[in-house]
């Protein structure tokens, strides 16, 4: 190696550092996401200096060349965390309705970007590749948000299965598209057998590949690196349902000894299938899917090491900057940005309503939704550069188009989804937005058709309920429901209540709480009800309000919302009668709470 290309080397990866650093600061300090001001970030240390130095230092270029590798390694260990996703478990969890919603919104996308970018006279398989690249969506920005404005439940899991589900379907597309391309280029007839049939074998190698890398980590990777040291081996009592309920809102802390491991294997068998041209996305998604399903979920908890994802992640967004073409930002080729940029916010908006439409969605989702599925980064940007790799001029004008897209979709995206999660979080909290809902419940107290009595289940009746906290109360109504087999799976109920107490208190007044929640694979509503001891003082928010007296579990199924609402509705009409909620505060034991019930219940 000369030493100038070693000095340069050092000089171009400090300055691309510390660009990335402080341009994220800045652009983080606008509200408008670390990822735009990294990105633009590489563009100054990349396409501007080169511009301004290569005549006294052309080894800065190859510098900067000399590094490219690392977006195809960062890439590589995104693909195969994206094998978690699709665990049995996992796609149980999602449902049909998400990966209905998924490939509804997924495909339109694609149609609308391929039929705009073929009018605009690209060749056929240059506007599905552009296509192909639109699907994907960055969700990480969004959820940063959705922390922040403390919003779980529905919002947060569906959000999570379509997003997730969209770059897994991103990838295969783009990974078949791009092989045929890759065979055309090498003079392959324009056929099914000129190109399927070589395209499956390519995929077929790819995925014997993937194979290895599983067993490479199969037979390294052991529990015990799975877990800190420190916490190797111990355990202790279960401390109460306090504990359990701030404990299943935690995830287990990764192991950076496992990260290394799995970078380098991951590493390995993407190599190899880059030299044997093979689609390496789908060696490491192969990976990740057969480490989900036939070892351990907890390999990918090692991805996740903040000190260190922070650090990658950053040198990955700048060197997506840094190997930008000024070109990119010419104006002659801000009308394929712009027009990149309407067709994908056209399909993405488009399809997401489509496929809440489809599935039957509440309104309320059906409105936020689609303005969350805007915002793109890391999968798209580092395809776009791979196709300028290894595709020529086509290739450099995809990822003219898509980088400065990229930026774009992460300003607008972020400031729509933020917008967008303050709304739904209003409508959450009662808000005006939420007047489509309290229609519904006014319209379901009016009507006769659910008669409270058979809805409390009596051996989930419990009077006193001798409890000494919210969290408590919660684990005992859960825990009942369990016991009685109306649930299966207490700690998951646990979860999704927990969830939606976090988006807004489920606390009436008067000493009334009523927890609720919606749960897939659940055929009819089911409610718990506990009549807390008077010798307790249960405060479920903080001494603003009266002890809670009355309080209330509702489970109903997922896809059917009216049914939920109609539940609510009859203990809201029991409820509003004065002497019922008297004489139920006085009952002793489950059968007198139960008179009273049957006596006061009536229709509703």
């Amino acid at each position: 190696m000369h030493p100038d290309l070693f000095y340069m080397q050092i000089l171009f990866l400090g300055s691309l550092v510390l660009a990335a650093h402080f341009g994220g600061k800045i652009t983080r300090h606008l509200r408008i996401g670390e990822v735009v001001g990294q990105v633009l970030g590489g563009v100054v240390v990349g396409p501007l200096l080169i511009l301004l130095l290569e005549q006294r230092f052309p080894a800065y270029r190859e510098a900067l060349a000399s590094l490219h590798f690392f977006t195809f390694v960062f890439l590589s260990i995104i693909a195969f965390g994206i094998g978690e996703e699709l665990s049995l478990e996992n796609l149980r969890q999602v449902g049909k309705e998400a990966l209905i919603m998924c490939l509804v919104e997924a495909f339109f996308t694609w149609i609308v970007i391929t039929a705009t970018f073929f009018a605009l006279g690209f060749k056929p398989m240059v506007a599905l590749i552009v296509g192909s690249i639109g699907i994907a969506t960055a969700p990480a920005a969004t959820f940063v948000i959705m922390n922040k404005l403390e919003i779980g439940g529905k919002m947060r899991s569906v959000l999570g299965g379509i997003v997730v589900l969209d770059d897994v379907v991103e990838v295969i597309v783009f990974s078949i598209i791009c092989q045929a391309a890759l065979l055309l280029q090498k003079g392959s007839a324009l056929t099914a057998g000129g190109l399927i049939v070589p395209v499956s074998s390519e995929f077929f190698f790819a995925i014997v590949v993937g194979a290895g890398i599983f067993l490479a980590l199969r037979l390294t990777v052991e529990h015990r690196l799975l877990q800190p040291a420190g916490e190797r081996g111990t355990g202790g009592p279960a401390l109460g349902p306090e504990f359990l309920s701030r404990l299943v809102t935690e995830t287990p802390r990764p192991s950076v000894e496992a990260l290394i491991i799995v970078a380098g294997f991951v590493s390995l068998g993407v190599g190899l299938s880059l030299h044997w041209h093979l689609p390496f996305l789908i060696t490491a998604v192969t990976a990740g899917i057969l480490i989900a399903n036939l070892y351990s979920k907890e390999v990918f908890q090692s991805l996740r090491v903040e000190n260190a994802t922070s650090l990658y992640t950053l040198v990955f967004f700048a060197l997506i900057g840094a190997n930008a073409k000024l070109e990119c930002f010419h104006p002659e080729n801000l009308k394929f940005v712009a027009a990149y940029v309407i067709a994908r916010g056209v399909g993405k908006m488009g399809g997401s309503y489509l496929g809440c439409v489809i599935t039957k969605q509440e309104k309320r989702l059906s409105k936020t939704l689609p303005r969350l599925m805007l915002p793109q980064a890391g999968v798209a940007a580092v395809e776009a550069y791979f196709v300028a790799t290894v595709m020529g001029e086509s290739g450099k004008q995809i990822l003219g188009i898509i980088l400065p897209g990229l930026i774009v979709f992460e300003i607008v995206g972020i400031l729509s989804s933020e917008r967008a999660l303050i709304k739904w979080k209003a409508m959450m909290s009662g808000g005006r937005g939420f007047m489509d809902e309290d229609a519904e419940m006014r319209n379901a107290l009016t009507k006769e058709g659910i008669n409270l009595a058979d809805l409390i289940r009596p051996d989930c009746l419990e009077a006193p309920l001798r409890v000494r906290s919210k969290g408590e109360a919660i684990w005992q109504l859960v825990h009942n429901l369990h016991s009685a087999g109306y649930i299966t799976k207490p700690g998951r109920v646990l979860e999704i209540i927990l969830e939606r107490e976090r988006q807004g208190g489920t606390t009436l007044g008067e000493g009334i709480s009523i927890l609720h929640g919606r749960l897939p694979n659940l055929r009819e509503p089911v409610v718990a009800m506990g009549i807390i001891s008077n010798r307790e003082e249960v405060y479920f928010n903080g001494n603003r309000e009266r002890p809670v007296d009355i309080v209330y579990l509702v489970l109903s199924p997922l896809d059917n919302p009216r049914l939920h609402l109609q539940v609510l509705a009859a203990i809201a009409r029991f409820l509003s009668n004065l002497e019922a909620r008297k004489e139920l505060k006085k009952a002793g034991n489950p059968h007198e709470a139960m008179e009273v019930i049957r006596r006061f219940g009536g229709k509703a």
